[in-house]
């Protein structure tokens, strides 16, 4: 669940425009039926002067019928009737041209919108409202980067949103909580026991603080009012939905690599218990093997595993070797005095344990692209075992600088870029996974129906665990 904590007055304030025109117009096309909002855009769409007449003709509509929806209209001062002329307030079409947009049916409330619904706020109350440089050459451009650039900046400002208001948070918990991330305006009004005029003040709020758009969606019966987060947000939601891992239902036949998930952490300790003193590796191999087996009865201990852990132990220096005789060192004598989890976490932020480069993918082995692959698994923290090839579906990670999933200006509309990954950098993260992950007992790895599969450890949650 999404929580909105409450830290101090907003800097948002409507009483630096004329907020309460803007709602009385708002409750008044709120209640505006389809017939009425056909008339509207005809009007929107007509010359500055037009007759009633031609309206009639235009819309095979009887002028009586038109002269009652033409009154209500004129109370916003969109217009004035003169006997049969009607005269078209500019400045008011242009305002109601704005609002009519969100009865359109392929409308969205994107980045563009937003930019046109602040141009209703005077240009020198904004770098205050959004605490942007005053000297700044663009304004839009500014709010972008400050609140919109990637999903994690927008993500901070709608955790840290301020409101002394508790229906405000509680509107934003309820979109941003929803299925879909839509939630029908009647629905919140009759949730917090609000008037039209009250809740639609809220929603002015919560547009300008850039958290929920108010839009229209056609129904059989007419419009229903419905509350949605902005477009480019709601559609990066969506695909993080759509892309989410599923849990493995079915693990009886699961293989696991090792039965526990500090296993690889106690078969490290194993070997160097029996390298206090020196012994060779063959001994090593032939013991551990028998220990191992005794350990995980059904799993094959293969060569390679019991290599890759004398082969790690001599790589952090926690062994030594003379041609073919192994010996612990200090370092690994106050190692084996750790904890499980402990020596886990020294595995895992040791210096030497550096992940082996290969061809394909050697321009990947660096800190960031490292920390980028580590960081993919926290899609999948409140999963059981998934499998690989279902996970990189919908790997978000930035393993190169191009990737950075962040907002960008594609011809008119705007867009979360979605990384794509080449073959050999999905090799390059499951090899973190799969390898330094494991080895730190981070992951528990394994395999079912032929397929790679892993889990998050108890450890690994605790470690990624961002939120």
């Amino acid at each position: 669940m999404l929580e909105i904590s409450q830290i101090r007055k907003n800097k948002i304030c409507l009483l630096d425009y004329n907020y309460k025109q803007d709602i009385e117009n708002r409750v008044m096309l709120s209640k505006l039926t389809v017939f009425e909002l056909s008339i509207l855009e005809e009007i929107l769409y007509s010359s500055i002067k037009t007759s009633i007449n031609k309206l009639s003709k235009d819309l095979d509509i009887p002028e009586k019928k038109i002269l009652a929806v033409l009154k209500k209209f004129e109370k916003t001062n969109l217009l004035k009737i003169d006997g049969e002329i009607i005269n078209i307030d500019k400045k008011m079409r242009k305002y109601f041209e704005f609002e009519y947009q969100r009865f359109e049916e392929n409308f969205k409330p994107d980045l563009l919108f937003i930019n046109n619904l602040l141009h209703k706020i005077p240009i020198h109350i904004l770098p205050i409202w959004y605490s942007i440089p005053k000297s700044s050459n663009n304004i839009f451009t500014s709010i972008i980067d400050k609140y919109f650039l990637t999903p994690q900046i927008f993500q901070r400002h709608l955790e840290n949103i301020e409101c002394e208001n508790p229906t405000f948070l509680g509107i934003v918990e309820d979109v941003y909580n929803s299925e879909n991330f839509e939630v029908e305006s009647s629905a919140l009004q009759k949730k917090h026991s609000l008037e039209k005029e009250k809740y639609l003040e809220i929603i002015l709020l919560l547009e300008f603080n850039l958290l929920c758009f108010q839009s229209y969606k056609k129904t059989d019966n007419g419009y229903v009012e419905i509350i949605t987060p902005f477009h480019e947000y709601k559609d990066y939601l969506q695909y993080l939905n759509k892309t989410k891992t599923l849990s493995i239902k079915d693990t009886k036949k699961l293989i696991r690599k090792r039965k526990i998930d500090f296993g690889f952490v106690e078969d490290l300790s194993s070997v160097l218990k029996m390298a206090k003193k020196p012994i060779s590796k063959s001994s090593i191999e032939k013991t551990i093997k028998k220990e191992l087996s005794i350990k995980d009865p059904d799993i094959i201990i293969s060569k390679s595993y019991i290599d890759s852990i004398i082969n790690k132990l001599l790589k952090i220096e926690f062994l030594t070797q003379k041609k073919d005789l192994l010996q612990f060192t200090s370092s690994a004598k106050k190692w084996l005095d750790f904890n499980l989890e402990n020596k886990a976490l020294h595995l895992y932020y040791h210096p030497l344990n550096t992940l082996d480069s290969a061809k394909s993918f050697s321009h990947l082995i660096n800190e960031k692209s490292i920390r980028e692959a580590e960081k993919s698994i926290t899609r999948v923290l409140d999963s059981s075992w998934v499998y690989f090839d279902d996970f990189a579906k919908g790997i978000l990670s930035a393993v190169l600088d191009d990737q950075l999933v962040k907002i960008k200006h594609m011809g008119k509309t705007y867009k979360y870029s979605i990384p794509s990954h080449s073959k050999e950098e999905l090799i390059f993260i499951k090899k973190v996974i799969f390898e330094k992950l494991f080895e730190s007992c981070i992951v528990a790895i394994g395999s079912l129906n032929g397929r790679d599969c892993f889990s998050v450890t108890k450890l690994g949650k605790k470690l990624f665990d961002l939120t």
